[in-house]
């Protein structure tokens, strides 16, 4: 059982990266942003990860000071069996309010990395041409 739960999370993680490397060459980027024009929570994310790669930790901090907190839950949910329901739970409440927050702090002060264009959503736009 066991097996198939590290078989489930690894393919839906390849999944992931594969549609988001596909959405980034076809030039959607993010595909929330795509459609409305919103950035979401996990905006710069990538672009944390390639600072990272390159050693430039600053860099991955200023693009999303939460980028390495997926790694850390990718092993939460792998090892759930390990870690007491409790614990777990606690965890998943933590690292969604740690999200929340500093998006709705990004959503406030816009930037370079964070900012609200509605027009440039292609739902804005296919309301347009109707």
């Amino acid at each position: 059982m066991k097996n198939i739960m590290i078989k489930e999370y690894v393919k839906f993680g390849l999944t992931m990266v594969l549609l988001y490397s596909f959405f980034d060459v076809i030039g959607i980027g993010c595909p929330i942003k795509f459609l409305t024009g919103v950035p979401c929570a996990g905006c710069g994310m990538t672009r944390a990860w390639i600072c990272l790669l390159h050693l430039d930790i600053k860099g991955a901090f200023y693009y999303h000071p939460l980028f390495f907190l997926p790694i850390i839950y990718f092993f939460i949910f792998l090892f759930k069996d390990k870690v007491p329901h409790k614990i777990f739970n606690c965890a998943i409440v933590i690292g969604i309010v740690l999200f929340t927050t500093v998006y709705i702090f990004r959503i406030l002060n816009p930037g370079a990395v964070v900012n609200i264009n509605i027009k440039s959503g292609f739902i804005y736009k296919f309301y347009k041409l109707l």
